[in-house]
């Protein structure tokens, strides 16, 4: 029955597990604390759509978050769509004991819209999920579909939310809509970002840029930003390898180990899809010495499109890396490049900065968080290819400083910051949420549940088959742009303004 695992079923069905006390008729769950006390263990529901082995920035912050949560003896259990997620804590004691799943039926769009990730196919199975749970709070990953729907589940259960926003769906609507319903699709999306995000207790997201968005187009205020850490251990120049660094030139040109050591390298990692902007970095590379090397780490539906656009004698297409070998190949580059303009954080940067490599980037504001232009590295104008190509020239001319000072930066972000506000998070929604029920009538007669369940899965079913009307009409597989290098006013005041990727691209409803 939607793929649920009997192991899980079983552990989710044991006394251990549920306590009901019923209170006026509502089951209303609890595992017999008060929480006032932040050294009792939770038990946390995380609905997220993707999880390892699924390779991404959020599913790596949660990877990170999950570990050390178990460490506090938090019980979590996690609905999402990758088939895969049991294995990640199989091996390892603590995360089988206190990490469990529901593994719903998904589906991916590599084909489709290139989208390397899966979304469950959302089911009134959340429902009895959650009441078999009794979560204390529910923290729900983005606004998918099913992820509203547990939103709904949970907000009718009467269940204090923690609703994370880890991306700028804002600024893909211009890479997967046709372009006459951009603002229409942006506009409808924004409307039930606010509708929902308003059932949370607590709102986060991962940089101030990104929450002062969220902020600005009506999402109840204040939106959280949640700390990022990165695994300073791992990440480290101590990393570095010969053999990773000559592996990373790739087989095809046959250079020899005297031209590989001679040649400046530089690293771009992330999936490869639409709006990661790679097609920038191939028209970039024409304008930058031939002695320079492009290493791209990474996998995704766009690499067939993308690939052919660059020198198979300049640019090497490694494919995907993880653990060690990936912080091998950071620590073995010289440089880190990335041209995205679409990232509400990018772990990436932070890795790359961890392992000593200077980073040049396309400004953005959630860079404001960690990188200062000019210590860490150099940052350039999006799409403008003489600010990037500058950028490079001088990022190129004081690695040695640049390296040392990235390096103690990223060492002030720590997963273990991050898992400790998110603990402090937790129970300061339980809190905020047991103080609004003070003042309401606790008591709810069965019949009054089942209709208010009936009714909010009605009114998302039909909201759902809209965006999916919509999508059909308007979606299109994205396809490389040309970018002609644009020449722009120094003195331009929109220019002189602009302090935020958000703000500049993006319409407001």
């Amino acid at each position: 029955m939607y793929g649920y695992n009997t192991h899980i079923a079983r552990e989710l069905k044991s006394d251990l597990w549920i306590e009901e006390h019923v209170s006026g008729g509502l089951n209303v769950y609890t595992n017999g604390f008060n929480h006032y006390d932040n050294n009792e263990p939770l038990r946390i529901l995380l609905f997220a759509d993707n999880f390892p082995s699924f390779t991404s920035g959020i599913t790596r912050r949660f990877r990170e978050i999950i570990r050390r949560l178990a460490e506090h003896h938090h019980h979590i259990h996690v609905i999402t769509g990758c088939s895969n997620a049991l294995s990640w804590v199989k091996g390892n004691e603590l995360l089988e004991k206190y990490v469990t799943f529901s593994t719903l039926p998904s589906t991916d769009f590599k084909n489709k819209i290139d989208c390397g990730c899966p979304f469950l196919f959302p089911s009134p199975t959340i429902y009895s999920i959650i009441r078999r749970f009794s979560p204390d709070v529910v923290h729900i990953v983005e606004q998918t579909p099913g992820a509203i729907l547990c939103g709904i589940f949970s907000k009718v259960l009467n269940i204090p939310i923690v609703w994370s926003s880890h991306t700028n769906v804002d600024s893909y609507v211009s890479t997967y809509i046709r372009r006459g319903a951009i603002t229409m699709i942006r506009r409808f999306y924004q409307f039930i970002r606010l509708n929902y995000l308003s059932y949370s207790t607590i709102n986060l997201t991962v940089s101030r840029d990104f929450a002062d968005f969220m902020e600005h187009t009506g999402v109840p205020r204040p939106v959280i930003v949640w700390k990022t850490g990165v695994d300073s251990e791992l990440f480290n120049p101590t990393r570095y390898s010969r053999e990773m660094r000559y592996r990373m030139f790739g087989t095809y040109n046959n250079f020899t180990e005297e031209q590989m050591d001679s040649m400046t390298l530089f690293l771009c990692v992330g999936r490869i899809s639409a709006e990661k902007n790679f097609e920038f970095l191939s028209l970039l590379l024409k304008r930058i010495p031939s002695e320079i090397f492009l290493c791209i780490i990474g996998d995704g539906p766009f690499r067939n499109t993308v690939e052919p656009l660059f020198p198979k004698d300049r640019v090497y297409f490694f494919g995907y890396l993880a653990g060690e070998e990936l912080a091998s190949a950071y620590a073995s580059a010289d440089y880190f490049i990335y041209a995205s303009v679409s990232e509400t954080f990018g772990q990436v940067y932070l890795e790359a900065m961890a392992s000593g490599i200077p980073i040049v980037a396309a400004e953005g504001g959630q860079l404001k968080e960690f990188l200062i232009n000019g210590e860490h590295g150099y940052l350039w104008e999006p799409n403008n290819l003489d600010s990037a190509e500058k950028a490079i020239r001088l990022v190129m001319k004081n690695r040695n400083s640049l390296s040392t000072k990235a390096r103690q930066q990223a060492l002030k972000h720590s997963w273990n910051a991050a898992r400790d506000q998110l603990n402090d998070i937790y129970y300061e929604a339980i809190k905020k949420h047991n103080n609004k029920q003070e003042n309401k009538n606790k008591n709810m007669n069965k019949l009054k549940l089942i209709w208010n369940v009936c009714y909010s899965f009605t009114i998302w079913l039909f909201g759902l088959l809209v965006v999916l009307l919509l999508l059909a009409l308007f979606v299109r597989v994205s396809s490389p742009q040309s970018i002609a290098p644009k020449k722009h006013n120094k003195n331009s005041l929109e220019k002189k303004k602009h302090n935020s990727i958000m703000t500049k691209k993006l319409s407001f409803s």
